[in-house]
């Protein structure tokens, strides 16, 4: 009678072995936190997430890169089990999110040089401001979805055609990290052309978010522990800078 636990115990052991990875659906275009480069996924999200799942929970991954619409319908789907975002109500409707960010980014103004409402642009204290303005963004944005349903956008596939549209005065304002902007710029791209305003509109917390029928969700716990312990030592703070060093100061 005493073999029985034991005998079960060993059934059950291969099947836990051979439990599928964690699948993490990413933008395939939203570099530094995450891009993808000769169907291999990398970034300052890539870099921490290894930190956090392989080293310090051992737990095995797997990151695919799409275009962020579709993305976003592969974690709803289940087809994949989770993505690292924004939680807007959206989203919250079918995955469970985080406590402790992954990232906090601040939300800055960007325009493009001597636009002739400048005064204006630099005036806005509210995101409802930014309606009186033309916008470029990249599809699936869900903080311009969810915050300004109803804004004058040009809409785009990759961010780096925003940057450009921006550039070339097809809009008026783009709404971006500052993460975003200081990397595209990094090599003094663009920073001729547009200019990286001190309005702050909003700063957005990312989080995991996990399909509520995935059984990962059970490692939420466990996620926040390591990613308090992490920003404690500086760990998330060094590597943002490695990817963005030096940062482009805001006028």
């Amino acid at each position: 009678m005493k073999l029985l636990p034991l005998a079960l115990l060993f059934s059950i052991l291969p099947a836990m072995v051979m439990a599928a990875p964690l699948k993490l659906a990413f933008p395939e275009h939203y570099a530094p936190l995450v891009w993808s480069e000769n169907g291999k996924m990398k970034g300052a999200a890539i870099d921490l997430l290894n930190i956090i799942f392989r080293n310090k929970l051992d737990v095995e991954t797997q990151y695919n890169g799409y275009p962020w619409s579709r993305a976003q319908i592969n974690v709803e789907k289940g087809i994949a089990d989770a993505f690292v975002t924004i939680p807007t109500p959206e989203r919250l409707k079918y995955t469970t999110c985080s406590t402790e960010p992954v990232f906090d980014i601040d939300i800055v103004i960007y325009t493009y040089l001597n636009h002739p409402r400048r005064d204006e642009i630099l005036a806005v204290s509210t995101p409802r401001d930014l309606l009186k303005f033309i916008l470029v963004d990249y599809r699936g944005n869900g903080w311009l979805k969810s915050r300004l349903p109803d804004a004058r956008v040009v809409w785009t596939d990759t961010l780096e055609q925003t940057y450009k549209l921006l550039a070339n005065k097809r809009a008026d304002i783009i709404v971006r990290d500052t993460v975003n902007f200081d990397y595209h710029a990094r090599d003094h791209r663009y920073t001729d052309r547009i200019e990286k305003t001190s309005v702050v509109v909003d700063t957005i917390n990312i989080h995991l978010c996990i399909n509520k029928t995935s059984e990962y969700t059970s490692i939420l716990p466990d996620f926040d522990r390591v990613v308090r312990e992490l920003r404690k030592e500086g760990v998330i703070e060094s590597i943002v800078k490695d990817y963005t060093h030096p940062s482009i100061a805001l006028n």
